[in-house]
């Protein structure tokens, strides 16, 4: 099948090319994203031999990512879940659970295991859930075994092997069975209203009026999101993507939508989400409204979805300046969707006056977040790589904005510092 591009030797062939003719055992259905990938990096004569065999009359055009154009991670995803569909080899599989990206590793460790990937706080509901099934030849031993394996390792997948193998005793073989025949298992529960009511307990950690007082601010967030998406739906999935920082808005948005009750007031949202969760929350009407138009101490998150309700108006009057002090306040504490919009509001002048110099503080702001965040990580961390690219996509952009300003000789040295971090 295709290039084998689940073994590490072929991986930086795979990402650059160029490639052997002897190599490209392609089928021009089964591995459709793979041979435009192939046909976009490989030598003109190859190119020419390989649209020939398979009776290509123009290259096609790569996958797009209709919520973000620009989004670099889609295509290779495609591609890289197009092939894992199509692996034959058990052990090719299990060599890519180190594999030098980190997509290809949990592509793996979710076909060998049936495990579905991530729920995690910024890609649950995004297209990076890495739900291919279980590989039709693993059995409940293989799978066992490779968990125990992968823990006593301690290996990347130690903690979701130790989740999944505490679990597989409450799946049936027809469960398995079904996985393996294209079918998958979500990661904790097939019942989104009871996985929401198990959001909506009380923390643990925290006191019962900051709990709800939380609760309040993660469900008027996702309120005021769906709002905001009837209105704005290109890029929509992009805001939810990288502005939600909690599981808990992410669930609210998605049973609001389901209720498709969010259009009318945030009271009657409330008190259907509250009904959901089953639980009952001893506040006055009034003293909810207060604490969901308030900044919290505790959630940056929500002073962001202040900045959209006050900046488009939804259920409240525009007020500029009010929305850029939320959205200020947000960007402070660290909200890296804050940053790319209040940049982009002073480089463009978008209701208000046009400021480089405010904009750029603003840039290099994000810069010195995203830096610190890579420098808190372990490169050891399979967030790790994306955290790196974020940060070189921030320098870029900020020798972009400089190089906009006029500042050609300080755009230089931002993007020398982009191409060091890209080739650490």
């Amino acid at each position: 099948m295709g290039i084998d591009i689940f073994k590490r030797e072929n991986w930086d062939r795979w990402k650059s090319g160029p490639y052997a003719l002897a190599d490209l055992r392609l089928d021009a259905e089964k591995d459709r994203w793979l041979l435009q990938h192939i046909l976009c990096h490989c030598t003109e004569l190859q190119r020419k031999r390989l649209m020939m065999r398979h009776h290509i009359k123009e290259v096609p055009a790569p996958p797009v990512n209709i919520d973000d154009e620009n989004d670099a991670e889609y295509a290779p995803y495609i591609v890289l879940r197009e092939q894992v569909m199509r692996e034959d080899d058990y052990w090719t599989l299990k060599a890519a659970l180190e594999a030098p990206d980190a997509a290809m590793r949990r592509f793996a460790f979710c076909r060998l295991t049936g495990y579905r990937w991530p729920a995690d706080a910024c890609d649950a509901y995004s297209y990076q859930t890495y739900e291919c099934g279980l590989k039709g030849e693993v059995s409940r031993e293989d799978i066992e075994d490779l968990c125990r394996e992968l823990i006593d390792g301690n290996s990347r997948f130690a903690r979701r092997a130790a989740e999944w193998l505490e679990k597989l005793p409450t799946i049936t073989d027809d469960e398995l069975a079904g996985w393996a025949a294209g079918k998958t298992e979500r990661r904790w529960d097939d019942d989104p209203d009871e996985l929401l009511r198990k959001h909506l307990r009380k923390a643990e950690h925290a006191s019962e009026e900051e709990d709800v007082e939380d609760k309040i601010c993660a469900i008027f967030d996702a309120y005021i999101f769906r709002k905001y998406q009837r209105h704005h739906l290109y890029g929509s999935g992009v805001v939810l993507r990288e502005a939600v920082e909690d599981e808990l808005t992410k669930r609210i948005a998605d049973r609001l939508e389901k209720m498709k009750s969010y259009y009318r007031d945030f009271e009657t949202a409330f008190s259907e989400i509250m009904e959901v969760g089953e639980r009952e929350l001893d506040l006055a009407p009034s003293e909810v409204t207060r604490l969901a138009w308030s900044i919290s101490p505790r959630s940056r998150q929500h002073s962001y979805f202040l900045w959209m309700a006050y900046w488009y108006g939804i259920d409240a009057e525009e007020d500029n300046n009010k929305a850029l002090g939320m959205l200020a306040d947000a960007a402070e504490r660290g909200h890296v969707r804050s940053f790319d919009e209040i940049v982009h509001i002073y480089a463009s002048g978008e209701y208000v006056r046009r400021d480089f110099r405010l904009a750029l503080r603003w840039q290099e702001k994000k810069v010195e977040c995203l830096r610190g965040a890579c420098e808190a990580m372990d490169p050891r961390d399979f967030h790790y790589s994306q955290a790196r690219e974020r940060f070189a996509r921030a320098l870029r952009q900020t020798g972009d904005l400089l190089s906009e300003a006029g500042n050609a000789k300080r755009a230089k040295q931002y993007y020398r510092r982009a191409e060091e971090v890209e080739g650490a």
